[in-house]
């Protein structure tokens, strides 16, 4: 996938065309069927990213995020019942200070993220950074403001979506998107470091094979590794 660059001085207005509001109707009806799913239980999900604020197009990604520890075999159990079988999971740590992830791939462009150690604001601020709705927000066709890679404010409009390169405009985007400042700020040094050394490596990543349970693998890890042990066990 081509990489997108960062935009700098950047102001623009872009009109929806059918074509492009009729995907967006398209991804949201499936995101709504994944929700679903998980409500029906007793759970709290989202969607995250560009299904959230609308500036989707043909390759974006479906993603689901739960803002709350649950345990694993719940989700998979889920899944399962309502006939998702070969998915790929992963356990992702960014940094040592990051929260652990579990990422479940339903398909090339649907994936659900589970928080599998204590969450903190800073966690929760990432998805508002992206833009983030629930079940009721997407039935009710609404659409968030969120930033996207290029650093870039997606605030919808009735046509489409008006956008804003945030260096610049930092404390105005904190409010836009309700975090704060400090958050935007973090978020815009990680990108730009990013734009100029090249994406680095992940402090953890480990695939779970089918015939593994993610509790398994995070008791592995939790003997072999000190700081995840901790993150797990944190209070």
């Amino acid at each position: 996938m081509k990489k997108e660059k960062i935009l700098r001085d950047h102001y623009n207005t872009i009109s929806y065309s059918k074509a492009h509001w009729s995907l967006l109707k398209e991804k949201r009806e499936n995101a709504i069927k994944l929700l679903e799913i998980f409500i029906k239980e007793g759970f709290k999900p989202y969607v995250h990213g560009s299904v959230a604020r609308g500036d989707i197009h043909k390759a974006s990604d479906i993603d689901i995020i739960f803002l709350a520890q649950i345990p694993v075999f719940q989700i998979e159990f889920i899944l399962n019942k309502n006939g998702f079988e070969n998915y790929f999971r992963e356990i992702i740590m960014a940094t040592p200070l990051d929260v652990i992830k579990l990422y479940i791939h339903l398909s090339e462009l649907e994936s659900i993220t589970v928080p599998l150690s204590k969450i903190d604001k800073k966690f929760i601020e990432f998805y508002d950074f992206g833009g983030k709705i629930n079940l009721n927000q997407l039935k009710s066709d609404i659409r968030v403001a969120g930033i996207d890679k290029r650093l870039i404010l997606i605030k919808p409009n009735l046509q489409g979506h008006d956008e804003m390169s945030i260096i610049g405009n930092e404390a105005i985007v904190a409010k836009e998107v309700n975090i704060s400042i400090n958050a935007v700020n973090e978020r815009k040094k990680i990108l730009l470091r990013r734009e100029k050394y090249g994406r680095t490596g992940v402090f953890l990543k480990k695939e779970i094979q089918i015939n593994e349970s993610t509790e398994e693998i995070l008791k592995k890890l939790a003997i072999r590794k000190s700081i995840v042990r901790k993150k797990l066990f944190k209070r």
